[in-house]
């Protein structure tokens, strides 16, 4: 699977292009802690909206595909 591929599939399974911190880790396996470090080290790209952390559904492929 593609990295575009896999953006569609995630497109798909929630329908907006924007994805919660606790969504993020869901979708990596990962806890919202890791979440958090990931962030904080720059490894892992995110948005701030309204009070809320959120990240792209291009950026978690992009960090699945370049590991």
């Amino acid at each position: 699977m593609t990295q575009i591929e896999y953006v569609e599939i995630l497109r798909k399974n929630y329908n907006r292009v924007l994805l919660t911190k606790k969504e993020t880790a869901h979708e990596l396996n990962i806890s919202s802690a890791t979440v958090d470090r990931l962030r904080k080290n720059g490894e892992l790209n995110s948005r701030k909206i309204g009070g809320g952390i959120y990240f792209t559904l291009e950026e978690i492929a992009r960090f699945i595909y370049d590991i």
